[in-house]
């Protein structure tokens, strides 16, 4: 007897108590601990500029700018979460417009470094890749759905609030369907309403439901009210995947099918949407074909798919196993090499703009405020970059999804609009940073002030 009560005082309280901690392992215990390998913390340096006051920094400079001004770097921070082990992760647009450097932390405290594939301003989404070294990957969260929400279901929201990191959070769905303004003329449709309580830091975090499935991205908050959050359904954000993963663009291949993501009775499943005519998918893909594996890895999702393209070059034979009907399919498509488009002629077509790539020492010559971006050197007269006011030494650094950076870019975000599409546009003027639409046409022979 003596010899058992001597074992059961060398056990140590919590494991004595297992039964009473089993019972706080609540659904929303389960859902953090599944969830927070995948969430990480984005922190993204960027450029402003600031006055030089008499009295040091004023906060009346944005009212009355001074003439003495500095450029100084601004750490802002925000969430992630990560969509495929090769380091591909979503967060919010505006976490990581204009960074010039960007870290992604993960949940075990690993930091690489980290660039923007592509962004959508009006939709506040963006597609960042961590720098991986070779064979580490990194937990992924799958995508949820978003269209069986209810009013007054519990959500819990994981992200970074003012740098704390690995931060839970939990409330009720307040409301759906939401539609929020911000500046610049950006509308965001059909947000989820929360009030699990969202601060800085939070944005680009995932919003969960208690089965740990991914259902939003928190976004914003109600600055003026108190527990009034918003997400960005996850639907939406597999609806736009496949274009903020352009593998075609990215890679310069021609494929020739475009895929989508649907919910089926048990699970997602990725589809063919449509089949371009004359391309390599022709003749191999239908339209409705489901998608179940690509070079022989199951293909469950939007990110299973595009980021496994994004691996793709021309001349790459891509194996597809596909349901069509009642039957099982498998095809072979041997990507296309796509010609690169001339940059700088298109938007001298399109817009009626010359474009120079900004340069460290360009920037210092012209005092820019930016030091990468395409600089507006000469602009046709009556074309519709005259139209819209652009002026030479404004500097253009997003044309539509993605960050232009050299000519090179532009040309493939260029190649595809025509006479008469609105293109949406990022500009820099002075201390200035502005988005506006501006509408394609044919290039007129006229220009006006070049400056070459």
């Amino acid at each position: 007897m003596l010899t058992v009560l001597l074992l059961a005082a060398s056990v140590p309280a919590a494991e004595r108590a297992t039964p009473a901690r089993d019972a706080r392992v609540t659904p929303v215990v389960l859902a953090y601990r599944k969830a927070r390998p995948a969430v990480v913390n984005i922190s993204s340096e960027k450029i402003v500029s600031r006055g030089l006051g008499l009295f040091g920094g004023d906060p009346f400079d944005e009212i009355f700018p001074s003439p003495f001004r500095r450029r100084v770097p601004v750490q802002s921070l925000g969430s992630g979460v990560v969509i495929h082990p090769d380091g591909y992760l979503v967060t919010n647009a505006h976490v990581v417009r204009q960074a010039q450097k960007i870290t992604v932390t993960t949940s075990d405290n690993k930091k690489y470094e980290a660039k923007v594939i592509s962004a959508d301003q009006s939709l506040d989404l963006a597609v960042v890749k961590v720098d991986l070294p070779p064979g580490v990957s990194l937990p992924h969260l799958p995508l949820g759905r978003s269209d069986d929400l209810m009013v007054g279901e519990t959500v819990i929201a994981i992200g970074n609030p003012m740098g704390y990191a690995n931060t839970l959070t939990t409330g009720v769905i307040s409301a759906v369907g939401r539609d929020l303004e911000f500046r610049e003329g950006v509308k965001i449709a059909g947000l989820i309403q929360t009030d699990a309580p969202i601060n800085p830091g939070n944005s680009g975090g995932p919003l969960l439901n208690v089965h740990a499935q991914w259902i939003g991205i928190n976004t914003a908050i109600r600055a003026d009210a108190q527990n009034i959050g918003f997400a960005i359904p996850v639907d939406s954000l597999a609806r736009e995947l496949p274009d903020l993963l352009d593998f075609e663009r990215a890679n310069r291949v021609i494929f020739g099918a475009a895929v989508a993501q649907r919910h089926g009775e048990s699970q997602t499943e990725v589809y063919v949407k449509s089949v371009r005519p004359e391309t390599p998918a022709a003749g191999k893909l239908q339209e409705g074909d489901c998608v179940l594996a690509l070079n022989g890895k199951p293909i469950r999702q939007i990110p299973d798919f595009a980021c496994a393209m994004l691996a793709a070059d021309a001349g790459t034979k891509v194996r597809l196993r596909l349901r069509r009907g009642d039957k099982s399919v498998s095809v072979e498509v041997t990507l296309a090499a796509k010609p690169k488009p001339n940059g700088k002629v298109l938007a001298e077509q399109l817009f009626g703009m010359t474009l120079r790539p900004v340069t460290a020492e360009l920037a210092r010559s012209l005092r820019l405020r930016v030091d990468r971006g395409l600089l507006v050197v000469g602009i046709e007269s009556g074309s519709p970059a005259e139209r819209l006011g652009l002026k030479l030494k404004d500097v253009l650094f997003q044309v539509g999804r993605f960050y232009v950076k050299d000519l090179d870019a532009l040309g493939i975000t260029l190649e595809e609009v025509k006479p008469g599409d609105p293109v949406r546009i990022g500009i820099v003027r002075g201390n200035v940073q502005a988005w506006a639409a501006i509408t394609a046409r044919q290039a007129s022979p006229a220009t006006k002030d070049a400056e070459r």
